[in-house]
C-alpha cells in the first residue's frame, strides 16, 4: 500500500511503503483505507491497483464484482533456448532470435517468445479449462508434464518434442480469468488502476502495458500543484481519458484468444519479431 500526498508542500516527500498491510474495505469519500488489524490509513484519494481480485473494487461498484474463467487454462514454463537449438528434431522452430511464434489449433495454441537476451523461451500453452486442473487462486499451482503433453499430442512432433523439455518442477498452470465490464472506475476520491478496473485475458499481451497507460495518464491529470477540491474531477477526468481505450482493448483480447474454426490444423503457425 502506497500514501502519498498531492498538495504542493509535500514536494520531495517519498512514499511509504508498507508491508503486511492486508487492505480489508475502503472509504471512497473520505478516502480512508481499513487494514487488517484495525489501522485506518487517511489520504488525499486512494488508487486501488490491488489486481484482479480487488478488494477497493467494491468501493467503486458497491457491490462485488468477481472475475470469472475465461474457459481457457494456460501452461507457463521456460526452457533454455540453446537447449531447444541442441535437439535436432526442435532446432527448426527456434532459430530466429528475437521471434514470437504462436502455434495454432482450433481450440488450443502454444504461445513462444524469447526473454533474458534470448537465452530463454517463455511458454503460455493456452487450452480449454476442463483439461487440466489449472485452479484459480493463485500463480504457483503444479502441473503435470504428461498432462500437458496429452493436450498438445496432435500437434507437430516438434513442438511436442519442444514443450517435452519443460522442467516439471517448475511447470505451472493457471485458468485465465475475464470479468464484465465496469461502468465507471471512479467514486469519489477512489480511482482503480489496472487489473483493478479492467482484467485483460493474455491474447495481446496487454494487461501490464494498459496499468501503465493508466499510471501515465494519471501523473498528467495530477501535477503537483493540483488541488484537493479538484480531486474527484481529475479522478473523472482520467476515466474519460482512459476507459474507452481499455474496454476496446478488453475485447480485441477477448476476440483473439476466441476458438478457430473446425478443422484447422493443429501446427497453423504465425511469427513475428520482437523489436
Amino acid at each position: 500500500m502506497k500514501n502519498a500526498a498531492i498538495s504542493p508542500e509535500g514536494r520531495g516527500i517519498p512514499a511509504k511503503l508498507s508491508t503486511s498491510s492486508r487492505v480489508i474495505g475502503v472509504d471512497a469519500e473520505t478516502a480512508t483505507v481499513t487494514l487488517e488489524n484495525g489501522q485506518i490509513v487517511q489520504g488525499d484519494f486512494v488508487i486501488g491497483a490491488d489486481g484482479v481480485h480487488s478488494v477497493t473494487r467494491k468501493g467503486v461498484a458497491g457491490r462485488d464484482i468477481k472475475p470469472h474463467s475465461s474457459g481457457k487454462s494456460a501452461f507457463r514454463f521456460l526452457i533454455s533456448r540453446k537447449v531447444a537449438q541442441d535437439d535436432p528434431v526442435t532446432a527448426k522452430v527456434v532459430q530466429a532470435p528475437g521471434e514470437l511464434i504462436i502455434w495454432y489449433g482450433a481450440d488450443r495454441r502454444v504461445v513462444v517468445y524469447p526473454t533474458t537476451n534470448n537465452q530463454l523461451l517463455n511458454f503460455v500453452c493456452i487450452h480449454p479449462e476442463a483439461e487440466s486442473e489449472a485452479g484459480s487462486d493463485g500463480w504457483n499451482k503444479r502441473a503435470s508434464l504428461d498432462q500437458m503433453l496429452k493436450i498438445y499430442e496432435g500437434f507437430d512432433p516438434a513442438i511436442v518434442a519442444l514443450i517435452s523439455k519443460a522442467d516439471e518442477e517448475s511447470l505451472k498452470a493457471w485458468t485465465l480469468l475475464d470479468m464484465e465490464v465496469m461502468s465507471t472506475w471512479v467514486k469519489g476520491k477512489l480511482a482503480l488502476l489496472g487489473d483493478a478496473a479492467h482484467p485483460f485475458t493474455p491474447h495481446q499481451g496487454q494487461g501490464a502495458g494498459q496499468a501503465i497507460e493508466d499510471a501515465a495518464s494519471l501523473a498528467v491529470v495530477f501535477p503537483l500543484d493540483s488541488k484537493k477540491e479538484e480531486i474527484t474531477a481529475r479522478l473523472e477526468l482520467f476515466e474519460k481519458i482512459r476507459k474507452e481505450r481499455a474496454d476496446r482493448i478488453q475485447e480485441y483480447s477477448r476476440i483473439a484468444g476466441s476458438d478457430l474454426k473446425e478443422g484447422v490444423k493443429n501446427d497453423s503457425r504465425c511469427s513475428s519479431l520482437l523489436d
